[in-house]
Order: C-alpha cells, then sequence, then structure tokens
C-alpha cells in the first residue's frame, strides 16, 4: 500500500476516534460553563457524532483500500492524509489546553 494513502487511513481512523469527543466539547464549552453539564452532556454527544463520524470514515477507508494500487490517487491523497493529521494535532492540543490550563 501507499505510503500516502496508508497515512490517510490511519489518521481518519484517528481522528474518527478522538475527533468527535473534541467536536462535542467544542459545542459544549460554547453553550455553558457548567462543569455539571458539561459532564453530563460530553459522553452522549461524543457517541452522536461518533454515530455519523465514524461510518463516513469507514466508508472513504473501503474506497481507498480498493484504490489503494493507484499512483494517481496516492498524488491526490497527500493534502488529505496531511488535513487529517493536522485535525489529530488541533485535538491533541485541544485537549492538552483543557486539561493545564
Amino acid at each position: 500500500m501507499h505510503k500516502n494513502i496508508s497515512g490517510t487511513m490511519f489518521y481518519s481512523l484517528l481522528f474518527a476516534m478522538g475527533g468527535a469527543p473534541t467536536i462535542a466539547m467544542l459545542i459544549i464549552h460554547a453553550q455553558t460553563q457548567d462543569p455539571v453539564v458539561i459532564n453530563n452532556a460530553l459522553l452522549g454527544l461524543s457517541v452522536i457524532i461518533a454515530c455519523i463520524l465514524v461510518p463516513l470514515i469507514l466508508i472513504q477507508n473501503a474506497f481507498l483500500f480498493l484504490k489503494r494500487k493507484s499512483e494517481t490517487l496516492e498524488k491526490k491523497i497527500k493534502p488529505l492524509c496531511q488535513l487529517y493529521l493536522g485535525l489529530n494535532a488541533a485535538c491533541l492540543v485541544y485537549w492538552l489546553c483543557i486539561q493545564f490550563l
């Protein structure tokens, strides 16, 4: 499998797992600063977002797996691989800020 296609598949799955709670926390923080409400809403909202995000990522990765030997797709997918890597880094920075600031 080509480097960019496999990287995109890995980073997108990583984002599907970590992105749902991050998006949920962003939505909750926009609504309230009450810690009780945040704790109660985080799990439910994370599951709802994951139920949308994970199937989309799995469909994308199934397509990439089927086309994994395509040289043209390998060249076209590089920006998407970098986008997912950037999203994962942003999620990590966000959670570190939540924990330590």
